[in-house]
């Protein structure tokens, strides 16, 4: 009896039905609950879940506000681009979304990437890169290839992520003192310092340490909170206040330096610490971004926009899936995400939102986790909604601007959004007093927690030392050179580890005596074989069977499950070579479709397959010589 026949009778879909079958599902209500899910879950909102939403949207809103504008300079940017950044996401996510946790915003990594970008194309080419990404991320949602991602391990993510956080701390230390410069890596942050250092103001300096000391004293002060809250399980007023504040540490910061700064230029007439370039009131201009770069004085054709974002191209869709994934994971709560919908939503918010200027923007841990500590229900924290028959409810007046979902019964009034367009309208104009020292606090407080290098050492030290490799390889790449090419670095270096296992696989060797054929070498590899490894195996095999006066050799295939074509010549000439020896060389227990391959290849040597047969002394060595061949190497 043949064993391990996986050969499947069943036939390929033709294109007609595989189209039909796709026109079907169009038409199903199950598809476009799936692609639409504020569809199935409006139904049933309800004043009680809105009150919910409405807390979390208000508090996202507030933390929020800091970060963008900290998003954009970072990235090089006026502070304005970081508000226009913000809004999309919220707009598109509840439509689309289906994880009521997440928020898609501008994020401090992807901003400090965005860096070295807008040194060389300026806000235009900025905005087209996000544009592109959110293409590329749609493409993978749309052929469900979001997996691909997966391909990059933890020890890389957290090298890159801590380079990162170093690379920007360093570069806010610099503006922290009034110095502005060029901080794309460590090495240069420095030099930026050392060139700038008659730039110095002390003013900036006490004032970015004071607000670094308030900030991680509130966060501290969040901390013990939450301890308390988890023991207690019933958090009092006293404590839910507690909370709350820490939530609004940046926000209260803020303004509080915005109010010093005030005072200051009323009093002395002169502002004594550095302050953003004014920031444009008003609503981003909604146009399309611009598909042709201009270089110096000289304008690129959309083919040569192409060739030279190719490596954005590449890189940051990866970092934008990489802070999705992570987010996600983080918590899904062990509940499965809808991968392919999440980034259909992502890759759209990055497309609409580059048409009113947003810089990339990806999931945000941050805001996340006060969506989950502000007791969030749905994705329409972004957009509350709440049942009411009058339209011009007290809710909606605050805002001033709504936004109908469905249903008629229904008013959605963007709180988060809504902050940001109220922050645009009306309060741009104040934004422009906040001190550069502060944003720069923001950043380094926010940025402290993702730097997991000690942590992770010692867990892949206790567990598998090799991750370390990769891991430092990607921190000293992205902290000295670049973090544009430190992931990918950091990715060839993992494959390296993954890929040779598979280009040295173990064979066990043996001496066997098996019926009809007599005493053979059995040689069984342990994986598949490909181009990587049949050079390897065939010099092993041919070395095994020189060493032993046997003229028979048998390859167990139980192990092996799909040939390539460098693989099967590869075999087809060993079976020459043993023929020309005076040698037999059969296939044992190869899967119907694997031996397929092999006997299409030049429609030869069908012969040489042998079903399973049992044999004596199995794996009991029989050599002549038992310390010239290792049983397994």
């Amino acid at each position: 009896m043949e064993l391990y026949d996986f050969k499947s009778d069943e036939r390929p879909l033709k294109a007609r039905e595989w189209l039909k079958g796709k026109g079907h599902s169009l038409s199903t209500k199950k598809f476009w609950l799936r692609r639409f899910p504020i569809i199935g879950w409006l139904q049933s909102y309800t004043l009680s879940i809105a009150s919910h939403d409405l807390l979390a949207g208000v508090t996202v809103g507030l933390v929020e506000l800091p970060k963008c504008l900290a998003a954009a300079i970072l990235a090089g940017l006026p502070p304005q681009y970081g508000l226009y950044s913000s809004l999309l996401g919220y707009f598109v996510y509840p439509l689309l979304g289906t994880c009521k946790f997440l928020n898609f915003g501008p994020t401090l990594v992807i901003s400090m990437l965005m860096s070295t970008y807008t040194d060389k194309y300026g806000p235009d080419g900025v905005v087209l890169i996000a544009f592109l990404a959110g293409v590329m991320i749609t493409i993978l949602a749309l052929l469900q290839l979001a997996p691909l991602v997966e391909f990059i391990s933890y020890p890389v993510t957290t090298g890159f992520m801590s380079a990162g956080v170093i690379t920007i701390v360093l570069g806010q230390l610099v503006a922290m003192v009034g110095i502005k410069g060029s901080t794309v890596n460590a090495i240069k942050a420095i030099e930026t310092f050392i060139i700038g250092i008659n730039q110095f103001n002390t003013w900036d300096l006490v004032m970015g340490l004071v607000c670094v000391v308030i900030l991680l004293g509130i966060w501290h002060l969040g901390e013990i909170t939450e301890k308390a809250i988890n023991r207690t399980k019933e958090p009092t007023g006293w404590q839910l206040f507690l909370r709350y504040f820490s939530m609004a540490r940046n926000a209260i910061v803020l303004i509080a330096s915005i109010v010093f700064v005030v005072i200051m230029i009323t009093t002395t007439g002169q502002s004594p610490v550095g302050t953003p370039e004014q920031i444009e009131e008003g609503f981003p201009p909604i146009r399309p971004p611009t598909f042709q770069l201009q270089i110096g004085d000289e304008t690129l054709s959309f083919a040569q926009t192409l060739s030279e974002l190719s490596a954005p191209l590449f890189v940051v869709p990866l970092i934008l899936l990489l802070e999705f994934v992570s987010v996600a994971k983080s918590f899904a709560g062990g509940k499965t995400i809808d991968t392919t919908q999440e980034l259909l939503a992502l890759g759209l918010t990055n497309i609409l939102g580059s048409f009113v200027q947003s810089i990339p923007v990806s999931a945000s841990f941050v805001r996340s986790a006060v969506n989950v500590a502000s007791g969030v229900k749905t994705p329409i924290s972004n957009l509350y909604t709440g049942k009411t028959k009058h339209p011009e409810s007290i809710m909606s007046l605050i805002l001033g601007r709504r936004v109908v979902i469905t249903t008629s019964r229904n008013k959605c009034v963007s709180f988060s959004g809504g902050i940001m367009l109220a922050v645009l309208g009306v309060l741009a104009q104040y934004l422009s007093y906040i001190p550069t020292s502060t944003l720069a606090a923001v950043i380094i407080t926010s940025l402290l927690p993702l730097f997991k290098i000690p942590q992770v050492t010692m867990a892949c030290f206790r567990s598998s030392k090799r991750d370390l490799i990769p891991m430092y390889a990607t921190f000293f790449v992205g902290l000295f050179v670049n973090l544009t090419f430190a992931i990918l670095f950091g990715v060839l270096v993992d494959l390296v580890f993954i890929l040779y296992p598979t280009a040295r696989p173990k064979l066990i060797i043996k001496s066997c005596k098996f019926p009809d054929i007599g005493e053979a070498l059995l040689v069984v590899p342990d994986k598949n074989l490909s181009y990587s490894n049949i050079e390897f195996m065939k010099q092993r095999i041919i070395k095994s069977a020189g060493l032993t006066k046997l003229d028979v050799i048998v390859v167990d295939g139980s192990f092996v499950h799909v040939l390539d074509t460098t693989s099967i010549k590869a075999l087809k000439e060993t079976v020459g070579f043993f023929q020309s020896s005076q040698k037999k060389i059969l296939f044992m227990s190869w899967r119907n479709h694997v031996r397929d391959q092999f006997v299409k290849f030049d429609n030869n040597h069908s012969d040489l397959f042998i079903p399973s047969v049992s044999f004596t002394d199995k794996y009991d060595v029989h050599l002549e010589d038992q310390n010239s061949l290792q049983d397994i190497y």
